[in-house]
């Protein structure tokens, strides 16, 4: 098979490779009080996710796993004998090969259906990263029938990756509606509610007490 008889998109995710597990270059941080479906008051996920503050548990070692063994059960397989090596380091071994634990874990508790999408999305850009691999050794071997099967491969990944990409985003839009939408209402509020805030304002800042609403 020749190379420029591969199809462009297929040339793309060759060249271009797919970004490190558990890490999203294309979105950008976000504060534990913007993760979906967090409210006001809701508390963090526990330190022990990603290898601060208390120990991590064996009941949170085998959640984290699960979870990890979604996206790359190769992967998942390599850190369950680390663990077993060094028990005492779970979650420094966790957070070292999968740095955005602590963010899926939380997202697991209060965003489950967003949860899934992603495990999704990150499970398939590991397997379209193999495929492509796969396919560039069979190329390189001038091997044209398995470059063949695995470009069928390759194109039938990339199209389930486009439409759970495309479901993941449609689901974050939704979300980002919803907040927006909430946000509206407080702002209404808030415009109701001004003298009291004030109010309450004036006198937190002379010591009398005051609401939390400012």
């Amino acid at each position: 098979m020749k190379l420029a008889s591969v199809p462009l998109l297929v040339l793309l995710v060759l060249s271009a490779g797919l970004w490190a597990l558990g890490g999203e270059p294309d979105r950008p941080d976000r504060g534990p009080d913007d993760r979906p479906g967090m409210r006001e008051g809701d508390d963090g996920p526990p330190h022990g996710w990603w290898g601060r503050g208390k120990p991590m548990d064996s009941q949170q070692a085998q959640e984290a796993l699960e979870v990890i063994r979604r996206i790359d059960p190769e992967k998942a397989q390599r850190l369950e004998k680390a663990i077993d090596e060094n028990p005492e380091r779970v979650g420094e071994v966790l957070h070292e090969n999968f740095p955005m634990l602590g963010r899926f874990m939380a997202m697991r508790r209060y965003d489950p259906e967003g949860f899934d999408l992603r495990v999704k999305d990150l499970a398939l850009s590991r397997k379209c990263s193999a495929a492509a691999d796969r396919m560039r050794k069979a190329l390189d071997a001038k091997d044209d029938a398995v470059a063949a099967l695995e470009l069928a491969q390759l194109q039938a990944l990339v199209a389930e990756h486009f439409d759970v990409r495309q479901e993941l985003r449609e689901y974050e839009l939704m979300k980002l509606k919803e907040r927006i939408e909430e946000l509206g209402d407080q702002l209404k509020q808030r415009t109701a509610d001004r003298e009291t805030l004030i109010d309450e304002r004036v006198h937190e800042l002379i010591g009398e007490g005051g609401g939390d609403r400012w």
